[in-house]
This record gives C-alpha cells, structure tokens and sequence, in this order.
C-alpha cells in the first residue's frame, strides 16, 4: 500500500462507507464465531468453549485480513463457514464420544484440536493445488441436486446442534421423551422461536441491521425475562443459559495447544474419521466456488477463479497454524458491503480488527451471552437450508432431481454425513447415466437417395445414384456412445439391416462428427455391427473419427490394417464419394471410354442441334494434376466444360489449408454463376487428375447471343435446369435434415 492509495482512501467519500460497511460486517463476524464454536465445542466440550472461541475468532481474523489483502475483489469478506462448523461440530462430537471414558479430558481437547487443524492444513493445501493447477473449475461439474443435498444435510446438523447447544441434547427420536419435558421446553422453544421470527422477518424484509438488531434484542429480552422472573445472572450461568462462566485464562491458547496436539492428540481416532474430513474438503470446494460465483453477479465484474482459491488456501494454511477451522469468502456479507456503498480493501481490514479485538479482550464479554440467541442463530441458518432445500426446491426441480435431494437427507440424517454424500454421488451417476441413456445417440438418417456427396457428375450416373441410392444407409451419430446407447444403436442398425420390407443395403455409412465419447460398451457394440456386416456382406464406413476414438476401435479389433469390412475416411463428403463409386463401378459406368466434348454435349444439351455450333465459341483449356485452375478472389467471366479428368472446388483457409467443397467429373460443368453474377471467385479450382477443359466466356457468351440466339437460348435453358436441379437436391437434405 503506497502513499497515494492511502490518500485515496481516506478521503471521506470512500472512508465512510467502508468503516461503516466494515463495522456491520464486523459485528456479523464475531456473532458467527461466537456461535460457530459453540456447535464445535459443545456436549463434553463445552468446558473448552473459550478455546473455540479463541480458535474461530483468530480463524475470522487472519481469514478476513488475508483476503482483503490480496483478493482480486476489493471487497470480498471472508471468514468460517457455517458448513465447516456444522461438519467439525460432528467431528468433534464423534471424537468426544468415542474417547470418553477411556481418555482423559485433555487427551479429548488435544484430539479436538489436532482434528481442526489437520483439516484445516489440507483444506488449504487442497484450495492451493486447485488454483494453482486450475482445476478448480472441474467442482462445478458436480449436479445441481447433489450440491443441494449436501446444503440441506448441513442445514439439518446446524439445526441439531442449535438444539445441543441449548439443551445439551442432540435431536433423535430417542431423545425427543426428554426434548418435551418442562425443564427442556424453557431451553429450546426461546431458540426456536427466536430463529422462526428471524426467518420470517428476513424473508420480508432486507435491511442489512436487522441481523445484528434482532441479536441485540435477544439479548435484551432474556435479561428483561430474568428480571421479571427475579432469576440472577449468577442462577442462570448455573442453570446453563448463558455461554459462561469462563475461566479467567481468556481464549488465546495456539501457543501451547498446537505443539501439544502434534504429540498428544489420538491421531488414530483422527484418521479414523478421514471421510468426514474428504466430504467436508469436497462441499468447501464446492461451496468457495459457488460463493465466488455469487459475488461475481453482486460486485458484477469478473473474477480470477483460481487466484481467489490460492487466497483462501494461504489464508486457511495460516489459520491452522493456530488451529483456526479455516474460512474464504461469504457472499452475503460480500455482497452486504458492496450495497453499502463500499469499494476499498478497508471493509475487510476492519473486519479482522473488530474480531481482533475481541479476541484481545477475553471471554469477559462473551460469557454473558444467552445460549438462546446463539443456538436460535444456527437453528436459523439450518431452517434455511432446509426451506430452500426441501420446500422450495420442490417447485424448482424436476420430480427425479428433488427425488435425490430426499434421498441424501434421508441417508446423512439416518446413517451418517459419509453415507449420505455416497449414496448422493452413486444415485447422481445412476440418474446421470439413465437420462444420458434417453437421448437419441442418432442424430440424423439418411440414403444415398436423399444425401449425395460433394462429387458432381454427369445427368446418367446421377440418375444410377438416384436410383440405387437406398444401398446406402447413413447414420450421423451425437452425443456420448457408452453402455447406456450402445446397444440401443445396435439394435435399430440391426433392425434395418434384416428388415424384407426395405431394399437391401450394401454400404453402412456412420458419422462421428457429433460423438463426444465411446467407452469400451460402445467398442464392443461396434465389433458385433463389424461380425454382422461381415455375414451379409456389407461395407461398414467409420466417419469423422477423432484419433482418440480410432485407437480405441483399434484396440478392440473393429478396425484394422487392410480391412475388407471396414473403411475409414476423414469426413462424411470422402465416405460417400467411396460408396458412389462403388455403386458406378459394379454398374460399369467408371469404366467407360472417352468421350470428346462434342459427344458429351449430346448428352449434356440434348435440345441442342448441332454440337459444333457451340465448340466455335469454347476455348480449350489443359491442366496437370495439382495445377489452379482458378483461383479464390480471381475474377468470374465464364464457366467451363469438363471434357475429361477431374476437378475439385476448395476454399482457401488462412492457415494455408484448403477445404473441399465439391468435386467434378469429366461430363460436367462448373462456374456457371460466373457468366451472370460476373463477381470475384468465392472459391479456388484444383485439378485432382490431368485434365482438359472448355471455357465459354462472358465476352464469347455475348457474342453467341448475337450471332446464334437460339444457341445461346438453349445454353441459358440449361444453366436454370441444372441449378433448378441442384436446388431441388439441397432443398430435400435440408428438408430431411429437419426431420
């Protein structure tokens, strides 16, 4: 921070708005932590709340500092997340049960300890491997519905700790006899009342003070309770209302806790609990993201996805060191601080100071604080997870996707936080690959009648192809071909295939232009289709195949090296090329003899009288192989006539390739559109073979239209007849494209 941003800054303008948003978002801070470590030291922790307050407030401290240092959003807030405290609240709880009796309270208290700061250290270390290999993106690949799960599940452990904060009990069905008794009722229906009226309150109304008021007025409240009930402060901390008495020593124990916890603490039992800890890294993940995402839309400017995961992670690796529970950024209270006016790192600077300072002070202040209010707070962030999970969420999800979300909550409240986020992922997969499995992997269906390659050709053999067309069948492909597809596929070719009813077909074209991916389900498939085209003797045609999925065909013996079955070709055009020729040389019409121009013309015009009267006009044109005969740009002023050889029209890319859009054989014209438009080439002419040519000019053109008009009457007629034809050609693919 130099000079010039500090005189920035303190000018009034910015000053006020970021001490202002600052001192909110501060008080915010220190009433989640407050009520943070209570869920995470409570039942036979609570001797040791005022360490869990010491580790939460250092935890907002350094989290809040360190990101508003160093984020790229000047006015991200962070700190402990109530996810985090809900599954660390399990953790603790689960440890504390499972050591009572058989381990002293300090052996608890150091297993505690080194449990938080073992997550906290890999939290950070996993955030850092996320950004700094940005991969951090991958986590939002995980379903909706099963994010939605995992919030729920946590809204109901912040629920339930909200009632063991306040009656010491956790919410079972076994213990809802002793929930309902006089001495119990007094403790959790203040809570639940207190939570109920936030949440309404909230839902109608949003000023940003009415958190902190309602707080304020908790408090208020109890203590106005006591007095007219004439129960003293001392009788209430002895009742357990009240978070103290704390002891003397204050909250601040890192120094001698964290070299304790490295020799002292049960780190088998630590170990033991590892799935908590790997579901817990996995929603923080998850939910780091989904709040950065969130104050992306709030601060609307966009934000470095990995820099902010590098950020928290250093922030949450410093905080184990203290053994912090770790934090990153909140989007309600980002968002607060950007609609408060605020633009400048002070916000966040004053947040660690505010948490800072109560850290300093002790549990003096703290100690005085109602169960009531704080264990209300998390029932309120619980129930709001579960109305947003569970109620609403039925109006916005699909029956199977809120089916899902039931069946995690139903799993973690019934089995375990673990079993629940297991059974969530196994049934998203299941769900995944059931619905995957719906979609046509069959893009389009076509013949050889309906799609023509790029390869124009002489009226006689288009009228063969016309006519022997439904020998090809032509599947374009999409989407993932997998376990769930592949036999599906199968079924339908083989369901042609042996159908009497339709003509028999000699060539099996299948384009891979749209498939995302095959799996070994599909290779096998494939291997099958080959055994049946084998046995009725058909060509199979791989198309558009990525090198990926050659190899894996490769691999299961599909395609090979020489094959009779199989053939493989770059794309679609060069497939049917191949099965046309095919069709023409069993027809013999490959192999037919040299025509000169003037013979094909016959064939060409046939309501043209004398073929000569045309030639006087042409000039002859010759070309070897590889030669442009054209090129893209050049100017149109005539077409030619294709005598022999063969001719392809590419388009010239940027990159110096070149892009095949049709291919002519002798019998043929081509750049007809030049006599008339008279526009530079869209496009260049290639010679694939030696060939010969003839070009009428626009000039020889004109010349003919007044020397010989019924001649050039007739050339006219035929242009509009051909291009009528090669209209009606792409008019029906569009219209089967449609289909």
């Amino acid at each position: 921070m130099n000079l010039e941003w500090c005189r920035q800054e303190l000018q009034p303008t910015r000053l006020l708005p970021s001490l202002t948003a600052g001192l909110v978002a501060g008080i915010f801070a220190v009433i989640y932590s407050v009520s943070f470590a209570t869920l995470i030291f409570s039942g036979n922790l609570s001797q040791y709340l005022p360490i869990g307050l010491g580790l939460t407030l250092f935890t907002s401290t350094v989290v809040s500092a360190i990101v508003a240092l160093f984020s790229a959003n000047p006015t991200a807030i962070a700190g402990p997340q109530e996810t985090t405290a809900a599954i660390l609240g399990l953790v603790t709880s689960t440890i504390a049960a499972t050591m009572s009796g058989t381990n002293s309270t300090e052996e608890i208290l150091l297993t505690a300890y080194g449990a938080i700061a073992f997550n906290s250290t890999i939290t950070g270390i996993f955030f850092l491997i996320l950004g700094r290999f940005r991969i951090g993106e991958l986590i939002r690949f995980v379903p909706y519905p099963v994010v939605g799960g995992f919030l729920a599940g946590s809204g109901w452990l912040l629920v339930k700790g909200g009632f063991r904060i306040v009656t010491g009990l956790s919410l079972e069905f076994s213990t809802l006899p002793k929930l309902v008794q006089s001495e119990q009722l007094i403790n959790w229906i203040p809570a639940l009342i207190f939570a109920v009226l936030l949440f309404f309150i909230l839902k109608r109304y949003s000023h940003f003070l009415i958190v902190p008021g309602m707080v304020l007025a908790g408090i208020a409240t109890f203590y106005l309770v006591l007095l007219w009930t004439g129960t003293s402060v001392a009788a209430a901390s002895q009742k357990g209302l009240l978070l103290g008495p704390f002891p003397e020593a204050g909250m601040w124990h890192a120094s001698t806790l964290t070299l304790s916890a490295v020799t002292g603490a049960n780190w088998q039992t630590i170990f033991g609990l590892i799935g908590n800890f790997a579901t817990l890294w996995f929603i923080q993940a998850i939910s780091i993201l989904l709040n950065i995402s969130g104050i992306e839309v709030v601060s609307q400017r966009d934000i470095d996805l990995d820099r902010e995961l590098k950020t928290a992670g250093v922030a949450t690796l410093v905080s184990a060191v203290g053994g912090g529970i770790g934090g990153f950024h909140h989007l309600s209270q980002s968002g607060l601080v950007y609609r408060l006016g605020a633009r400048s790192r002070l916000a966040g600077l004053l947040v660690a100071l505010l948490c800072a300072t109560m850290l300093m002070l002790g549990a003096s202040i703290l100690s005085f604080c109602p169960k009531q209010v704080i264990g209300g707070l998390l029932i309120f962030n619980g129930l709001s997870a579960l109305v947003t999970w569970v109620y609403l969420a039925w109006f916005k999800f699909p029956l199977f996707d809120y089916c899902l979300i039931i069946l995690i909550i139903f799993f973690m409240t019934a089995f375990g936080f673990l079993e629940g986020v297991i059974v969530g992922m196994i049934a998203a997969v299941i769900l995944f690959a059931i619905n995957t499995s719906q979609i046509a992997v069959t893009k389009h269906t076509f013949t050889g009648a309906n799609r023509h390659s790029q390869v124009q050709r002489p009226p006689n053999e288009e009228r063969l192809l016309r006519q022997k067309g439904e020998q090809i069948h032509i599947l374009e492909l999409q989407g993932l071909i997998f376990f769930g597809t592949a036999r599906k596929l199968l079924d339908r070719i083989r369901e042609r295939l042996e159908n009497p009813d339709l003509p028999t077909v000699r060539f099996l074209v299948l384009d891979f232009r749209r498939v995302s991916g095959l799996d070994s389900s599909g290779v096998m498939s494939f291997s099958k289709l080959k055994q049946i085209a084998k046995q009725k003797q058909i060509s199979l045609l791989f198309t558009n195949l990525s090198s990926k999925d050659i190899t894996q065909l490769q691999q299961g013996g599909c395609l090979e090296s020489e094959d009779p079955v199989c053939q493989l070709f770059p794309d679609l055009d060069r497939g049917l090329e191949w099965c046309e020729n095919q069709i023409l040389e069993t027809a013999k019409l490959r192999r037919r003899r040299f025509l000169p121009l003037a013979l094909q013309l016959k064939i060409l015009l046939p309501d043209l009288e004398n073929g000569s009267q045309l030639m006087q006009y042409l000039e002859q044109v010759q070309i070897k192989q590889g030669e442009f005969l054209l090129h893209q740009g050049d100017p149109a002023d005539g077409f030619y006539f294709l005598e022999s050889g063969q001719v392809s029209v590419v388009l010239e890319l940027p990159n110096s390739q070149t892009q095949r859009l049709a291919t002519y054989d002798s019998g043929t014209i081509l750049g007809e559109i030049g006599l008339y438009r008279k526009e530079p080439r869209t496009a260049s002419v290639v010679a694939d073979q030696n060939s010969r040519l003839y070009y009428l000019s626009a000039e020889a053109f004109e010349r003919m239209e007044n020397q010989e008009p019924k001649l050039a009457a007739t050339i006219h007629k035929f242009i509009v007849n051909l291009l009528a034809e090669r209209l009606k050609q792409r008019s029906e693919e569009l219209q089967n494209l449609l289909k």
